[in-house]
């Protein structure tokens, strides 16, 4: 693979455009499109820009061959790659403990109303003397539903991302960088 092709490449998956690139490196568009077809070659300084731009080594940029040292070296798809794969795994579990911290404040919240609402029965039964209170019965237990809904919700969140972290070390993308 020639230096143009692979300042291509890198271009695209660090998801820069050829004018930003262009702009970083104080050339025109025209410029790094003709690198990249091959039409020209980068000088000596602009090479040295976008090793440091990429972090790349010179090396990498340059060399033509492949060592089996720089096989096994991770590239910046796979970086890429890990990157998204950490994102929706840190978004599972923020969703599975907000789940539960919703869960545990609703059970507390209607705990809370059970007690009020309690006393105060026993208040207005203790101290209105007219026989006309009536006590109307009120079924919390189905207060708890959403509770428990949400509470369930966010454990198999957190459940799915503990599996996930377990087989984090073998994943399996596929060419579309999908997992």
């Amino acid at each position: 693979m020639d230096v143009g092709m692979k300042i291509s490449q890198l271009r695209k998956l660090s998801g820069m455009t050829q004018e930003q690139l262009a702009e970083k490196l104080s050339v025109s568009r025209q410029t790094i499109s003709k690198w990249e077809t091959g039409i020209t070659s980068p000088d000596l300084e602009s090479i040295v820009k976008i090793s440091k731009i990429f972090q790349v080594s010179l090396d990498e940029l340059l060399l033509e061959g492949r060592t089996a040292a720089s096989e096994e070296k991770l590239t910046l798809e796979d970086l890429v790659k890990m990157n998204l794969y950490n994102r929706r795994m840190t978004l599972l579990l923020i969703s599975g403990l907000i789940f539960l911290m919703v869960s545990v404040m609703t059970a507390v919240f209607v705990t809370a109303i059970r007690s009020t609402t309690i006393s105060t029965q026993y208040m207005l039964y203790r101290y209105i003397v007219v026989g006309e209170y009536a006590n109307a019965p009120v079924d919390y237990e189905k207060f708890f539903l959403p509770a428990i809904g949400a509470g369930i919700v966010g454990a198999v969140l957190c459940l799915g991302y503990a599996i996930g972290i377990k087989t984090g070390g073998k994943l399996q993308f596929n060419k579309k960088g999908k997992l």
